[in-house]
């Protein structure tokens, strides 16, 4: 029998799926490929300060929530709040680059310093507040939060659009407001459910003390180090598209990249939502040989869903964006190709580095990401500047991508001894081999006969991933 938490979180994902796909159908064809590039952009500095000054704080606090419960969870999020605060307000040092290098100038500074303020606060707080809900098993009230403030943006970015004109700037203006409202319905519910008495500002600032700043530093500052050529090798590179090839170009290869990523992420949280919560328990306050236990569970569970998710994308690609994008954008199928190769070998590659965290280990973190970015920035430099720069792009990210992963397999290794279990990997190659016959069927391109295609052989694939599942469970018992 299906565990409720299941339920709740498959049916959750399912509404955000369908959110995503009318959100990528509106945007293409309401924002030409141009303003889709200003979107693209606006991501790669927004992710900047996500991904290198706040992803690494938020990991230390999800690592030791559960030590923290019987103390005042209220409190540890007002402190990270004023550092949420702080952040955005630094954003402002994007200036030189904006004045010098023209990155991001497809807005006006004044526009795009505000827009970066209030996305990186209110996305943040929302992005952070509503997982704690999911971290203290309210999987309802997260599913709930989650949907809505995705519903939301979709909702409020196209009313600014029609209301205000087809701009990137009014498509992120509604996504802020969206994020705004449901982060604050967010906090309330949460403090609700803790039930625990903030105790003043002073009494909190009194609480940041050098030692503590100092373990929180040996945790955070390889993690940040890490998680900046991360952006670099994911998103950083765009920097290099648009002042090579242009933001048309940038939008055209962004949207078939987002749809491989947008897919491969909603599964990715999926699993995450439901599996990471369960590891964290796992490798609190327990010996090496139990961590090495969830690790393998977790890495032997989570990694033949990615790997199937990548076949299936692979072959059906091409109608899949027939069904996500204007069509205008139609022949951006093949960068979906290329992007769910790309997103594998992210997705694995995060997979593996959750050993640095059980072992509180993040300076093992940094060196995949170093060397990957490195290898990612000089071979993406090398094809723009190709004629052939629309194949040997892509080509490089799945370069980099997969040495990142394989560097951080060796890496993690390393820390734990951990075990893959192949036969799971064979038998989920085996289950996907129907995929082939899509070459074998001769139909017209349609709306419907493409929904048709994918939605049978969808429900296949989900057939094969609680398979694939179950067969785990059973080899965990041999």
């Amino acid at each position: 029998m299906l565990d409720k938490n299941i339920i709740i979180i498959f049916l959750g994902k399912l509404v955000l799926m369908l959110i995503s796909i009318v959100s990528i159908k509106v945007t293409t064809e309401l924002l030409t490929p141009y303003e889709m590039g200003n979107i693209y952009i606006f991501g790669v500095i927004l992710s900047f300060f996500i991904l290198f000054l706040i992803n690494p704080i938020t990991q230390y606090f999800f690592r030791f929530m559960n030590e923290w419960k019987k103390k005042s969870l209220v409190d540890i999020i007002f402190l990270l709040n004023i550092y949420f605060l702080f952040i955005s307000l630094s954003s402002l040092l994007i200036y030189p680059l904006y004045a010098f290098f023209n990155i991001g100038n497809g807005f006006d500074f004044k526009s795009l310093f505000l827009l970066l303020f209030f996305m990186i606060y209110f996305q943040t707080l929302n992005q952070f507040i509503i997982p704690v809900l999911n971290m203290l098993h309210y999987r309802l009230s997260f599913t709930i939060l989650t949907v809505l403030t995705s519903l939301g943006s979709l909702f409020f970015a196209y009313i600014f659009v029609k209301l205000f004109g087809n701009s990137a700037q009014n498509w992120l203006i509604g996504i802020v407001l969206s994020n705004c409202i449901f982060m604050i319905i967010g906090f309330v519910i949460l403090r609700n459910k803790l039930n625990d008495k903030f105790n003043g500002v002073f009494y909190n600032l009194k609480k940041i003390t050098k030692p503590k700043i100092k373990s929180i530093l040996i945790f955070v500052i390889p993690l940040s180090i890490a998680t900046l050529f991360m952006w670099l090798q994911n998103s950083g590179y765009r920097i290099v598209v648009e002042q090579k090839l242009g933001l048309e170009f940038l939008g055209f290869l962004g949207v078939g990249m987002a749809v491989s990523s947008q897919i491969a992420s909603v599964v990715e949280s999926i699993v995450m939502q439901y599996f990471h919560p369960i590891y964290y328990q796992k490798i609190t306050n327990v010996t090496l040989e139990d961590r090495k236990k969830a690790i393998d569970e977790l890495i032997n569970k989570v990694l033949p869903i990615y790997f199937m998710l990548t076949i299936f994308l692979t072959f059906f690609a091409k109608y899949i964006v027939e069904i996500l994008v204007a069509e205008k954008y139609f022949e951006a199928y093949i960068f979906a190709v290329f992007g769910i190769w790309i997103e594998f070998f992210r997705m694995t590659t995060n997979l593996f580095g959750n050993i640095s965290q059980s072992e509180m280990n993040t300076k093992k973190f940094m060196i995949p990401y170093i060397i990957g970015s490195i290898l990612t920035i000089i071979l993406v430099y090398l094809s723009s500047i190709h004629s052939e720069y629309k194949l040997y792009l892509p080509l490089a990210l799945i370069v980099g991508g997969f040495f990142t992963m394989v560097i951080m397999y060796f890496s993690m290794k390393k820390l734990i001894d951990f075990e893959i279990n192949y036969r799971l990997i064979f038998w989920a190659f085996i289950v996907s081999i129907p995929y082939f016959g899509v070459y074998f069927i001769d139909i017209e391109s349609t709306l419907f006969n493409n929904i048709v295609l994918v939605m049978c052989f969808g429900l296949y694939f989900l057939g094969t991933i609680f398979y694939i599942y179950k067969k785990g469970l059973v080899n965990d018992n041999c």
